[in-house]
């Protein structure tokens, strides 16, 4: 079944940031708002195999751990087929945040100028990971922005602040926030974010020792998310992350 003709097209690449397990249930909505002939009753046939993953024209790629050409070679396997009219099929990449360079370059053709009737959804947990050549090509939905953030905990004010903190008192706020693996990587990736706006403010005002410093906790916190807490380890790894700072 062919869905719905809509008054307004839909965008033929979007990226969407945000909490993994938000973004599938999002997408999912959205999907079955499409197809659904009840825009989205979650009862029917069509929006049952939507949520399990099985509408045929929904196409869901997941990566075993970064993506690799032979994962994403069927989108062009597919793209070659010239749909009917009104005729829609979705590819969602899930973690397209693990996108390889040569995967994601691959791809910018086809984002930027997909066939009729072929569409992208990239979902990232980190919008810093995803390349400013497939950004440029989405229209980006923040997910982040309409949830409550973790920027003004304590523990994240050590990180934010210039401050020196003693190790007996960042402890203790770690002992009493107790961040998971997932909010601990969510923290982290926000105070990439809040640094990398530093260092562009530190620019603009000629601040050059404030963007040398502002650059040197950009380094750090991209090498931390290139190592992220482990299941049980959110405790280590803050632990590591405070000495780095310290050093630094």
């Amino acid at each position: 079944m062919n869905p719905k003709k809509y008054n307004t097209p839909i965008s033929p690449a979007q990226l969407w940031v945000g909490n993994h397990d938000q973004l599938i249930r999002e997408v999912q909505k959205r999907l079955q708002n499409i197809f659904c002939a009840q825009e989205g009753c979650e009862t029917c046939v069509i929006c049952k195999q939507i949520e399990k993953q099985q509408h045929h024209s929904c196409m869901w790629i997941k990566p075993t751990k970064k993506y690799t050409l032979d994962q994403i070679a069927i989108i062009f396997d597919t793209i070659a087929f010239k749909l009917e009219p009104d005729q829609n099929v979705f590819f969602i990449l899930q973690h397209a945040d693990f996108l390889t360079d040569t995967c994601a370059n691959k791809l910018l053709k086809s984002v930027e100028e997909p066939p009729t009737g072929y569409h992208f959804i990239f979902l990232a947990q980190r919008l810093s990971q995803i390349l400013p050549t497939i950004q440029s090509r989405c229209i980006i939905k923040n997910f982040y922005a309409g949830q409550k953030t973790v920027c003004g905990t304590p523990l994240m004010n050590i990180f934010k602040s210039d401050t020196d903190y003693p190790p007996s008192q960042f402890l203790k706020i770690l002992d009493e926030e107790k961040p998971n693996e997932k909010e601990s990587m969510e923290m982290v990736d926000q105070l990439l974010s809040h640094w990398i706006q530093v260092s562009k403010s530190s620019i603009d005002n000629k601040q050059m020792d404030n963007y040398r410093a502002a650059q040197a906790k950009i380094t750090i916190i991209k090498a931390a998310l290139e190592t992220p807490a482990m299941p049980g380890s959110s405790k280590i790894f803050w632990r590591n992350f405070y000495l780095q700072f310290k050093q630094q």
